[in-house]
């Protein structure tokens, strides 16, 4: 049974996975503790700034037709929730269209998210 802390730290990595559909970086970065680290992709470079964040993934964003982020399972152990994801990334042009199955690890510090680490399953 999660401790009420641990419901709080699941649900907000909830929340962050729902609102990519808004398509909004800038949004996205309210999640963030500051410092925080975003892994972009598995062994890939590491943002640690909100700044960084919308530059890397703003123009990303925007070019999309919808993101619709499903999480099939989260659970959280202390301040780590750990989520499996799949990421529909709807293109303009649908032959481009992105559908990663995904592992999330995320840590949670007062009601932020401190540290992102995205993994493929695929």
């Amino acid at each position: 049974m999660p401790t009420e802390a641990e419901q709080a730290n699941e649900d907000l990595v909830n929340r962050f996975c729902r609102d990519w559909s808004k398509q909004d970086a800038a949004l996205l970065t309210t999640y963030f503790a500051q410092p925080f680290e975003y892994m972009v992709w598995e062994g890939g470079p590491v943002i640690t700034t909100n700044e960084s964040f919308i530059k890397q993934m703003g123009p990303f964003l925007t070019k999309l037709k919808s993101v619709d982020w499903v999480v099939v399972r989260s659970y959280a152990v202390g301040s780590m929730v750990i989520n499996e994801r799949i990421d529909h990334f709807y293109a303009q042009d649908s032959k481009y269209d992105n559908h990663p199955h995904i592992a999330g690890m995320f840590i949670v510090r007062n009601g932020k998210i401190a540290v992102w680490r995205d993994y493929n399953m695929g």
